[in-house]
């Protein structure tokens, strides 16, 4: 029985997640699905649900928490719950605002120049 709430559009872009209380523990990984409330991602780390979280994609960056990290093939199915989006000002970063705003058009997207050189 699927039990998601909302629909899911099939995605592909490169992720690094961060712990954001422990930022040493990151992981890059491949972002496979958006939906109105989050992004699943594949990730070789196991992120424990209820953590909160860093997504770097591009130039922009997402803050959110872990609400489910399964394991599938030699990877983990990671979902996050976005809470915040910090847009770059790239053509790529403009792409992802206006998927983002397509498929998560409650979500509050602000642009900002990211110093991403860390």
């Amino acid at each position: 029985m699927d039990r998601r709430v909302h629909g899911r559009y099939l995605a592909h872009f490169q992720v690094r997640v961060t712990n954001l209380a422990t930022p040493e523990v990151t992981a890059s990984g491949e972002g496979i699905d958006v939906s109105e409330s989050g992004i699943d991602v594949f990730l070789r780390l196991r992120f424990i649900p209820g953590t909160a979280v860093e997504l770097n994609i591009n130039e922009s960056e997402l803050f959110g928490v872990v609400t489910h990290s399964i394991p599938e093939r030699s990877f983990f199915r990671t979902g996050i719950e976005v809470w915040q989006v910090l847009l770059g000002t790239s053509d790529l970063a403009q792409l992802l605002k206006a998927t983002l705003h397509e498929v998560m058009p409650t979500l509050q997207l602000e642009t900002a120049v990211l110093d991403l050189s860390s």
